[in-house]
């Protein structure tokens, strides 16, 4: 498929699970801070959202009785109405009827090389996006004073107590032992680019894992929305690593780590400062045994910067050892 020819997308907007103990999963949400915004008789999916123009972030769903648990896919938005109009010729697209969704639109389903299913929308009505990210500090600006430096004069740092308000999905992620087909699906059909390749050290040829930005030309996007590993060991098939959600600064990361450790939950790694991205990250087990991601001060690319290939980098540059086992 040509340049001409690929959909491009615009942004990562959504993604979608099932949970065989839904109830239990939605309580979460709210210590997680999601927001949620609507419940849908048609199909039983539970919308939440963050703060950004989404109308929504995450879907949940409940697995049928007698199954367990189930990510079922991601939904992006497309650029233009002839990138979804390009988007519905895909081989396997299926137009579906999403007026019931909270902010409408139109969307249409195509099934990734594994099955996965990719949600392309467009023409959803977007939130009103506030002037500035809501931060756990009172007054909103987490200014720090340096030890020469001194930014915030006569300006306290106040900090609030709650959950870590959301603002956006920044990224999803896969594990498998379909690489190389995974993604050159994704690349070859839409606007994705590599960010970072990361290789066996010493063997250019053998990649373990690519991040993925969407490529908007001049135009900032994340460093990376989608994340692709090759399985360590034995692994087999497909299957979601994680999914991160964005917050505004690291104080309410901070805040939101130490909110959902007084609850209970089970954190899985973190707090920590990856390499790749740059981000600040904390990883916690949804109760369904999902990874999911805070995350805070992430990188931003454009269609100047250059892919990067390294060999054996280290996933953080501080932090608490990497766990060896995701489960």
């Amino acid at each position: 498929m040509t340049v001409s020819e690929k959909v491009n997308l615009r942004r990562l907007s959504y993604v979608i699970y099932e949970h065989p103990d839904l109830s239990n999963f939605l309580k979460f949400c709210d210590d997680f801070g999601f927001e949620p915004v609507g419940y849908s008789d048609n199909d039983g999916s539970h919308f939440l959202r963050g703060y950004g123009p989404d109308p929504y972030l995450y879907i949940a769903q409940q697995a049928p009785e007698g199954q367990g648990k189930r990510f079922c896919g991601a939904g992006f938005t497309a650029r233009t109405e002839g990138d979804f109009e390009r988007a519905c010729n895909l081989e396997g697209a299926q137009l579906k009827d999403i007026s019931h969704r909270p902010g409408g639109g139109k969307m249409v389903s195509v099934p990734d090389v594994n099955g996965y299913e990719i949600q392309i929308v467009y023409g959803q009505e977007e939130r009103v996006v506030p002037e500035k990210g809501l931060s756990s500090v009172f007054d909103g600006r987490p200014n720090v004073n340096g030890a020469i430096t001194k930014v915030r004069k006569g300006i306290f740092n106040r900090m609030g107590n709650g959950p870590a308000k959301i603002h956006k999905l920044g990224h999803f992620g896969y594990m498998t032992d379909n690489y190389t087909a995974t993604c050159a699906w994704y690349s070859d059909h839409f606007n994705f680019k590599p960010t970072d390749i990361v290789h066996k050290p010493g063997d250019p040829s053998a990649e373990l894992m690519s991040f993925f930005h969407l490529d908007l030309g001049a135009e900032y996007s994340d460093h990376h929305c989608l994340l692709v590993a090759a399985h360590h060991g034995n692994g087999k098939g497909t299957v979601v690593h994680h999914s991160s959600f964005e917050v505004e600064d690291i104080d309410t990361q901070m805040m939101g780590h130490q909110w959902l450790h007084e609850k209970g939950y089970r954190a899985m790694w973190g707090v920590g400062r990856h390499i790749m991205g740059s981000q600040v990250f904390d990883y916690w087990y949804d109760p369904t045994g999902f990874v999911i991601e805070h995350y805070a001060d992430g990188d931003v690319v454009n269609g100047d910067t250059p892919t990067i290939r390294s060999g054996g980098t280290a996933a953080a540059i501080w932090g608490p050892p990497m766990p060896t086992k995701w489960d």
